[in-house]
């Protein structure tokens, strides 16, 4: 059995299935989980209007500098915000390209379904009424 590992147990062998994590997560999954949490889609929602100071985003959310900074780091990681420094302030701006990825791949799935549902109503419809098939003996 592929990633089983067999371990001398008080009772005998014993199997135990080796779970391996992948810390690698794709580009989409970062940014779903940087706009899953509402203070960082209010942050998001704030950058599309321009650059702003750590100071400000804190204040938008009420929270201290400190936990600003841990949700514009998660922001950077997915790709969504660039944090830089300009004289004493912190200025963070909005970098689209991650919600570009989640766009496309919204995309992607809008576009599966609706394939699926024409081939579905394709498949209704070329099926005979229900009133035809209670005539039949």
């Amino acid at each position: 059995m592929p990633g089983a590992v067999v371990v001398r147990g008080a009772c005998g062998p014993v199997v135990r299935i080796a779970t391996l994590h992948h810390m690698v997560k794709s580009s989409v999954d970062g940014v779903a989980h940087a706009i899953a949490s509402a203070p960082r889609r209010l942050l998001v929602g704030r950058l599309a209007e321009g650059p702003a100071t750590m100071s400000e985003l804190a204040a938008l959310i009420g929270v201290t500098l400190p936990a600003i900074d841990k949700h514009v780091r998660v922001l950077e990681a997915a790709g969504l915000a660039r944090k830089r420094r300009v004289g004493r302030h912190a200025i963070v701006t909005l970098e689209p390209g991650g919600l570009d990825l989640l766009a496309d791949w919204a995309t992607g799935v809008r576009a599966m379904w609706r394939a699926r549902l024409a081939d579905f109503a394709a498949h209704v419809e070329s099926q005979p009424a229900a009133a035809d098939q209670e005539e039949q003996p």
